[in-house]
């Protein structure tokens, strides 16, 4: 009877010691991408990723013009954010643009907002974007269109912070939604 209470003990110390699964987005380490930078929210107001200790901070790249990818990641990142479940307030979106000279303080915010109202927009001042787009490691390139029209080739780029305001994650704007949503569920209920 002895030897099987051992068992037991081993089997259990065995499970509790096991490492986590790993996450669906790629796990990142070290990275100090956006640190201390201060983007202007649409309020004129300065944000930080530490303003956001607490949540777990999602940063992606976009302008309001954008014809496809920005419009279908915020629409997937409302549903992901809605799939949390009981933890989705603890989940922060930020949509940077890269698009300021267009994108004014009210056309952001109305954008944003028309995807889900927890949302905020991020809009660096023109001479700063590049700035901003180096602290991520994103790209933005303005391509020139017919006329005075441009548009911009940019980052699909989501950057996953978690509650302690670490980058964790990397996501692609095509990650499953259940996925994601999975893997912002375990980092809100991290102890932080």
């Amino acid at each position: 009877m002895r030897d099987l209470w051992l068992i037991l003990l081993a089997a259990a110390l065995l499970v509790g010691c096991s490492t986590p699964p790993p996450f669906n987005a790629t796990e990142v380490s070290n990275l100090a991408y956006g640190r201390g930078l201060g983007i202007p929210d649409t309020d004129g107001n300065i944000r930080r990723v530490d303003d956001f200790k607490g949540s777990v901070t999602l940063i992606f790249f976009g302008f309001t013009r954008c014809p496809d990818i920005c419009p279908s990641t915020l629409m997937r990142l409302r549903e992901v954010r809605n799939a949390v479940g009981e933890n989705a307030d603890n989940v922060q979106i930020l949509l940077v643009s890269v698009d300021p000279e267009r994108d004014t303080p009210e056309r952001l915010g109305a954008y944003v907002k028309s995807f889900d109202g927890s949302f905020i927009g991020l809009r660096p001042e023109p001479e700063d974007l590049g700035k901003v787009v180096k602290a991520f490691h994103a790209i933005a390139i303005k391509v020139p269109m017919a006329g005075d029209e441009y548009t911009i080739d940019h980052s699909a780029t989501i950057y996953v912070y978690d509650r302690k305001n670490r980058l964790r994650l990397i996501a692609q704007p095509t990650l499953p939604i259940d996925q994601l949503a999975s893997d912002l569920r375990r980092l809100t209920e991290e102890r932080s």
